[in-house]
């Protein structure tokens, strides 16, 4: 999910010459190296991943009148994504994207991961036809998918509301970072792994940034070979940790695999006390 580095810790976070940056410079190869060989997500399964964990999105329709006509608009919107990751959502007659979608179904959906800060946090997007959804079965589902999410959305039980979904899903695009672009077709998507931890990796995050910084600053130095001043998780995943850190005067990310994959919340656990107690030499 993360690049290495915003900035190319080379080149323009060179330390002073001497002892010191020479050590320096050599924990920088050396971390780099392991970001090149750090364990991450399929590219379509960390894109499901980022759609099932977005708080929102940005939908894209083709403009059906007025001066948007024929023009693409973007709208920020409420989703969820149903077991198989297609997007669900709740539309109003009233909102502007509904007759777009209506007169022309070709969309896309863009997410990012929470959190986000800049062109060094991923994002995602996938296309294909946003369509209302005709069969009463299929109506319900996308309700109890959506509430699931958003608890407190008793408006879509409003006359005026439709449900729609985002199928098929033609083509999608996943940037991970700088110079982590990678394409993926809408079947490789839906046959993506949902992530067994996803539904967890916030209240892990948080609880470890909260009460365990130093823990995570001392694995990330055990395993990646790099002290850092501050640290914090941004993402966590069957495969790993991602981290958002500060050495000197930059920001980077890191990504920080587990020893094994994790299949479930009591996984997690276990891999990140196990990974504390090496880094302290337990």
């Amino acid at each position: 999910m993360g690049a290495a580095s915003t900035k190319n810790p080379g080149k323009e976070a060179a330390p002073a010459a001497g002892e010191a940056g020479e050590q320096d410079d050599s924990e920088w190869e050396a971390f780099q190296v392991h970001q090149r060989n750090a364990a991450r997500l399929p590219h379509a399964e960390e894109a499901r991943l980022l759609f099932a964990t977005a708080g929102h999105g940005v939908l894209s329709t083709i403009g059906s009148f007025g001066t948007w006509a024929g023009y693409p608009v973007g709208t920020v919107c409420e989703f969820a994504a149903d077991e198989t990751g297609r997007p669900v959502f709740a539309f109003s007659s009233l909102s502007s994207h509904t007759p777009d979608l209506r007169a022309d179904p070709r969309a896309s959906l863009t997410v990012t991961a929470r959190g986000y800060q800049g062109m060094a946090d991923a994002r995602a997007t996938i296309s294909g036809s946003v369509e209302a959804l005709g069969d009463a079965e299929e109506a319900a589902a996308a309700r109890k998918t959506f509430l699931a999410k958003y608890p407190d959305s008793f408006w879509v039980d409003f006359g005026d509301f439709t449900w729609f979904r985002l199928e098929p899903i033609v083509t999608g695009r996943l940037i991970s970072g700088f110079g982590r672009i990678k394409q993926f077709s809408g079947e490789e998507y839906l046959a993506a792994r949902a992530d067994p931890v996803a539904a967890f990796a916030a209240p892990i995050a948080g609880h470890m940034n909260a009460d365990h910084a130093e823990a995570t600053a001392a694995m990330l130095r055990h395993y990646a070979g790099l002290s850092v001043d501050e640290v914090r998780i941004t993402g966590v995943d069957r495969l790993g940790l991602d981290l958002a850190c500060k050495k000197d005067d930059q920001t980077l990310r890191a990504r920080l695999p587990f020893v094994r994959s994790a299949e479930g919340r009591k996984d997690v656990k276990d891999i990140i006390v196990e990974m504390t107690r090496a880094a302290a030499g337990r």
